[in-house]
């Protein structure tokens, strides 16, 4: 409790600090950039070593092998850590985001090493062999990259795919940026973006053909631990969900001249978030107060030209966590967005202290996802619960029912409309910039019939980054909005507890499957979609329903 006052002490004597204050002190990973190129050398090495070792034949041998393996994924993702940085410091820098893309690919050589190994020894062999500790603590890895191993290209289809599909990939991502920053409009150059996401389709249908699935959707689905099935049961009750249709009817009565909060400096800014993380207890508090004081050398608000206009986190197993935030503007939103970065990197601090196991740092993105929505919405949740009048509360509880309502309906959208694409270029109906817009307008029509009336609705394809540089990612922030709106649900019911049995959740990591682990420390059952559906929509109705109240008393005032 007194570390947690000190930290929130020392922010407010420093709440007038400016954004070009807050480094990344890179000093945490490596003491200078050639100590850091020296070991790179040596840590590439080892992994290029691994990556052609013999599998183990005892017990014993194994679980030395996977310490190894354990080993060269810290010291990578501590490499990765350091250039990646780097290289988002200076948008120039070419040197260092190759570096990552090289760290990157050794990553996944070692895990693929790991993965052929699991299929060598097999699952009677893996179960035998980690029946006591202390191999016992990596069974889950092993059976886990075992069922990923059954979708594994074979080796000439892992070459063949290099050599072709990911260079057509590399280069739509690298094009859609391109055009992304050209100023013309998008409606100006849809069909060049139309081009784009029909090359990206097509090669990454062929790619999940090659590994066994009907296609790139399902492929995307099972690498993130979701099934077609799943997402499809979900879609079906977000679509009986009539929650975000009232709240829609509700919000459209929103004085169209009302509260405007003014930016908001970097350091106010930071007490506000520690103030939302307040009623989560002193544990999570405090890891949000060390992260976000400027003293911590933890958070980067980049300023420079040379910044890319971003927000991450990063951090990993023996690896302090840290917030990388390029364009700080002070809007609400600028605020949400470092909340939600915040949540991330809090999630991997406590990973990095209380899993020891370096592999188990990793897990499916929708439930790292879900942790830092769950964030965002605590800090939207405190401006209504603090504002000052009954103006700036109706704001601030639209603003939550906004950011709510997107996670759950607007990712929804995304998914289905992401899902149609792939498979209207499997099937050809997908051609043309039109072909796609009119896709669009048909998918959103089915969540909100009034977007017809707005042209810009049909060029949505194209405005959505993600489908180009992260295609599929999307489905991701479906399940996350639901699985935070149900955190926030259990947080408002009994506090103390949740926070008691979250934080658990948080330090525990990724070793089991995302189905056990909610089930086991938070109660929540995946599989029950409509349930998931349904107590988000509860909590959108009710908090639609105050936010109705408060239009009401507005206007009745004079």
């Amino acid at each position: 409790m007194k570390h947690a006052a000190f930290a929130v002490a020392s922010l407010l004597l420093l709440g007038a600090t400016t954004a070009e204050q807050y480094h990344i002190d890179l000093t945490r990973y490596f003491s200078s950039p050639s100590g850091e190129a020296q070991s790179r050398a040596a840590t590439s090495d080892e992994a290029r070593v691994f990556a052609v070792s013999a599998t183990p034949s005892s017990p014993r041998g194994l679980l030395r092998w996977l310490q190894r393996y354990d080993d060269l994924l810290e010291s990578l993702e501590r490499h990765d850590v350091y250039v990646y940085l780097m290289s988002e410091e200076n948008d120039s820098d070419t040197a260092d985001l190759r570096a990552d893309e090289t760290l990157g690919a050794l990553e996944d050589a070692i895990t693929d090493r790991v993965v052929r190994a699991a299929q060598e020894l097999g699952a009677s062999r893996i179960a035998s062999w980690t029946r006591v500790a202390p191999l016992q603590a990596y069974r889950y890895l092993l059976e886990d990259l075992l069922v990923r191993g059954s979708h594994r290209l074979s080796s000439a289809d892992a070459r063949a795919v290099a050599l072709t599909a990911t260079p057509v990939l590399d280069l739509a991502a690298s094009s859609y940026k391109a055009l992304r920053k050209a100023s013309a409009p998008i409606a100006m150059h849809q069909d060049a973006y139309a081009a784009l996401l029909v090359s990206i389709g097509a090669a990454r249908n062929g790619v999940a053909r090659l590994r066994g699935f009907a296609g790139a959707a399902e492929a995307a689905y099972f690498d993130r631990s979701l099934s077609p099935e799943s997402v499809e049961r979900t879609l079906k009750a977000i679509h009986a969900s009539t929650a975000y249709a009232r709240y829609r009817k509700i919000s459209a009565l929103a004085p169209k001249a009302g509260f405007t909060p003014a930016p908001t400096l970097i350091g106010p800014a930071i007490v506000a978030i520690l103030a939302a993380e307040r009623p989560m207890g002193v544990a999570y508090e405090s890891a949000y107060a060390d992260l976000l004081n400027p003293l911590s050398g933890r958070l980067e608000l980049c300023t420079a030209p040379s910044c890319d206009d971003d927000g991450f986190s990063v951090g990993f197993a023996g690896i302090d966590s840290g917030v990388y935030y390029g364009g700080y503007t002070g809007t609400i939103n600028a605020v949400r967005a470092l909340a939600h970065e915040a949540g991330h990197a809090v999630h991997r601090e406590f990973m990095s202290r209380h899993q020891p196991i370096a592999a188990y740092n990793r897990g499916p993105s929708f439930m790292f996802e879900s942790f830092a929505i769950f964030n965002e919405l605590l800090f939207l949740n405190h401006l209504y619960e603090t504002a000052a009048n009954d103006e700036q509360r109706a704001y601030f509880l639209n603003y939550f029912l906004d950011d709510a309502t997107f996670q759950v309906f607007g990712s929804a959208e995304e998914t289905e409309l992401e899902r149609a694409i792939y498979s209207g270029i499997d099937d050809r109906t997908l051609k043309v910039a039109t072909d796609f817009d009119a896709l669009t307008a048909t998918v959103f029509a089915r969540y909100d019939p009034s977007t017809t009336k707005d042209p810009a609705t049909a060029l949505y394809w194209a405005r959505d980054r993600l489908f180009f540089t992260d295609p599929l990612y999307d489905v991701n922030y479906l399940y996350a909005g639901l699985l935070a709106l149900n955190y926030f649900v259990d947080f408002q019911r009994d506090g103390p507890a949740f926070s008691h049995r979250y934080v658990a959740l948080l330090e525990n990591g990724f070793n089991d499957t995302p189905a056990a682990l909610e089930r086991r420390f938070l109660g929540i059952d995946l599989s029950n979609e409509a349930g998931l559906v349904a107590t988000s929509g509860q909590l959108i109705d009710a908090r639609t329903a105050l936010l109705a109240e408060l239009y009401a008393k507005a206007a009745q005032t004079p």
